[in-house]
């Protein structure tokens, strides 16, 4: 019998919806046996309304009902602080594994690790290895966690080679497995190299919000998204030396668990989350994928939270910001709206020319794609100004009141903290935003809780005027 694992991955803010944290957990229970391996490749902490809330602990009914075989570490599972990470790895019942991530000098292992794996200064996170193997159809599967170098993480957190990484875990185990697969939470050079550059039968990743299944090398390279909605079943290769193959299961369509659904709502009742605040004619789209191509409903409401909290000219939002999910509304609640870009940013009030304006502009489209989506891609949206776009002519113009924008205007911006701290927008940074209006998630909140009648659509922001 060929070894066969359940993935999932990236389940961010798939736990401020109840119903779909209980259906990954049924549909997991209804596909798993007891030879079944199931495996996590990170982002699970992180971002979500409740996650904030709870600082990654909202995980552990999940955790509790699955008990997962190993889980590894993603980006957003810093998002709290290094002590709340290490609270929810010591209080969890799956084995966290990670080759590559060092802290403070030294690697995440904890004290079962092999000599090289562990720290060399400093706390070790505790129960965190680099590897496990695991006895499965007759075959021990070796386990091995990475995290990508090309993922952001904290100062305090430093991510190794990979590949090497890989390599040298799996030199430490004896006896040698059978069989190897590797949790990566990493983009797409990164999960390819380790296909082609460790002998992986499989390579399960994390990070990358688009679902995969391909070969590379002849190995299999399989990614299942973000926010629950698919669980990979990955069937190794047996004796007879089969290639692994993976099979979709969907699962808002599986069968829900209601023990894991009913924990989860209850933790958000506990915060007030699940308090309606507003009411929506059209429910808003939460899909980002639409916002990076133009102008959007979800981005709209955001840059006119901003602006409006900072009593702000202009308000503007780094798109890639906007976290996907079910539609905003109709009965919109404090979840949904925290929701929308659930990270612990400021909204910063800044004096800008009407040049600098169109440099935020400029630096806001991509015409040419980035992070390897191809076309026009908006980073940035705006609020107060209109845009007109002739792709053709690689030529923008911003109006403000109907008017062209003059270089000497002086405006008011309302920007979030990952536009002012970052360098993706070099045009505002620390120097220009030291007016400080809150958090944005609560801005948002607040903005829907004071309109008298909250309405949110599309209005001719960006309009492309070569058709």
């Amino acid at each position: 019998m060929a070894p066969r694992l359940l993935h999932y991955s990236d389940l961010e803010n798939a736990f401020d919806r109840p119903e779909r944290v209980g259906r990954l957990a049924g549909t997991i229970e209804s596909v798993r046996d007891p030879e079944t391996v199931v495996v996590g490749t990170g982002d699970q902490l992180a971002p979500g309304a409740l996650a904030i809330e709870e600082r990654g602990r909202q995980t552990l009914p999940f955790y509790d009902r699955v008990a997962p075989d190993a889980e590894t570490f993603g980006n957003h599972d810093f998002d709290h602080s290094l002590a709340d990470t290490r609270e929810v790895v010591a209080d969890s019942v799956v084995d966290w594994l990670s080759a590559n991530v060092r802290v403070d000098g030294g690697p995440a292992s904890g004290a079962s690790g092999t000599s090289s794996d562990r720290r060399s200064d400093g706390e070790p996170f505790v129960g965190v290895d680099a590897a496990k193997t695991v006895e499965r159809g007759g075959s021990r599967v070796a386990l091995v966690g990475v995290s990508g170098p090309d993922i952001a993480v904290p100062r305090s957190v430093a991510v190794t080679d990979p590949v090497a990484a890989v390599r040298e875990a799996v030199d430490g185990l004896d006896p040698a497995p059978d069989r190897l697969v590797v949790l990566a939470h990493a983009g797409d050079s990164v999960a390819r190299d380790l296909c082609r550059e460790t002998r992986a039968d499989a390579v399960l990743a994390g990070h990358v919000h688009s679902e995969t299944r391909e070969r590379v090398d002849g190995t299999l390279l399989v990614r299942p998204g973000a926010n629950g909605r698919v669980l990979w079943q990955v069937e190794l290769p047996d004796d007879r030396g089969e290639p692994a193959t993976a099979t979709r299961h969907e699962v808002p369509s599986g069968p829900l668990d209601e023990r894991t659904a009913a924990a989860v709502r209850e933790r958000l009742a506990d915060h007030g989350l699940d308090e309606v605040v507003a009411r929506l004619d059209r429910p808003v789209p939460r899909e980002r994928a639409r916002c990076l191509r133009g102008e959007c409903a979800l981005a709209n409401l955001a840059t006119d939270a901003l602006r409006w909290v900072a009593d702000a000219d202009i308000g503007h939002v780094d798109t890639r910001g906007l976290r996907d999910g079910p539609p905003v509304g109709p009965d919109v609640t404090v979840a949904d709206l925290r929701g929308i870009a659930p990270f612990q940013a400021g909204v910063f009030a800044a004096t800008v020319s009407g040049a600098q304006l169109r440099s935020l502009v400029a630096e806001s489209v991509h015409p040419d794609g980035i992070d390897g989506r191809d076309g026009e891609v908006w980073t940035g949206q705006f609020a107060g100004v209109e845009i007109r776009r002739d792709r053709a002519a690689g030529e923008t113009e911003v109006h403000l009141d109907g008017e062209p924008l003059a270089d000497d205007r002086e405006l008011r911006l309302a920007v979030n903290g990952y536009v002012v701290y970052t360098d993706e927008f070099a045009t505002v940074g620390p120097a220009d935003a030291r007016e400080l209006h809150g958090l944005q998630y609560r801005a948002f909140e607040a903005y829907a809780r004071e309109a008298d009648d909250l309405s949110v659509g599309t209005d001719g922001r960006i309009e492309y005027v070569d058709g």
